[in-house]
């Protein structure tokens, strides 16, 4: 039997308020879109199709998927312009514009300090070649210092893929500072993802770390991390 529309009006309502609470924004996201082509009555000074509309918008906000709020963004407002939380949705498009243009500039100018610590590397590495003698310490510093200088500089999608490089190529090495680059890698790894919101990959690195080096894992602080995402956390 069929709800009357205004239970159905609460019954959506109350579906959006579950997932955000939870933070399962994926769910969020897909019931949103459902709700907001449906037309229900308004119920407690909420109408479910704008308020989908708006519970969209800010889930992308609070996982930081910008370009995604740079185009529900204008869309609410374009759909809702008297709207109580239209200046709150345009407050968002603007900050996410000027974070974006500055977020780029910063992340240059990151990239471009790293680059040129890696071509003095570069360069000692090609020294040692020349004179004929063991590149594999200036090698192995040059793969750490590039995995970690993006994950602690908060580059985290760029710090992933030397970070795996250094871990695969060199593994845990053979005395204590080796052992410590090792550690401090993997973690930059996991926590690298986890702030991707990649909590399946991070979970399976840490999996491998246990296995590879039991107690560094333990010891590691990205156990904290991940023990502090729910299991049922959605990605």
């Amino acid at each position: 039997m069929s709800l009357p529309p205004a239970a159905r009006s609460q019954a959506a309502l109350e579906l959006l308020d579950a997932h955000s609470t939870r933070q399962h924004f994926r769910s969020l996201i897909r019931d949103a879109d459902r709700i907001s082509q449906l037309e229900l009555p308004m119920f407690e000074g909420r109408v479910p199709a704008e308020y989908a509309a708006w519970s969209k918008l800010n889930a992308y906000w609070v996982v930081d998927a910008f370009d995604s709020v740079l185009t529900e963004g204008p869309r609410f407002l374009s759909m809702y312009p008297e709207s109580r939380l239209a200046p709150v949705a345009d407050m968002m498009v603007r900050n996410v514009t000027a974070r974006n243009r500055a977020w780029a500039r910063d992340r240059l100018a990151k990239l471009g300090e790293i680059g040129n610590e890696d071509a003095v590397a570069v360069s000692e590495i090609e020294r040692l070649e020349r004179l004929g003698q063991s590149t594999a310490e200036a090698r192995r510093a040059r793969a750490f210092m590039n995995c970690k200088r993006r994950g602690a500089a908060r580059l985290f999608a760029d710090a992933l893929g030397p970070c795996r490089a250094f871990i695969e190529a060199w593994g845990a090495g053979t005395h204590a500072q080796e052992l410590e680059e090792a550690r401090t890698a993997r973690l930059l790894e996991i926590s690298s993802l986890a702030s991707l919101r990649r909590y399946s990959e991070a979970r399976a690195r840490l999996a491998e770390f246990l296995e590879a080096d039991p107690e560094g894992a333990r010891e590691s602080p990205a156990q904290d991390i991940l023990q502090h995402i729910a299991a049922d956390a959605e990605e």
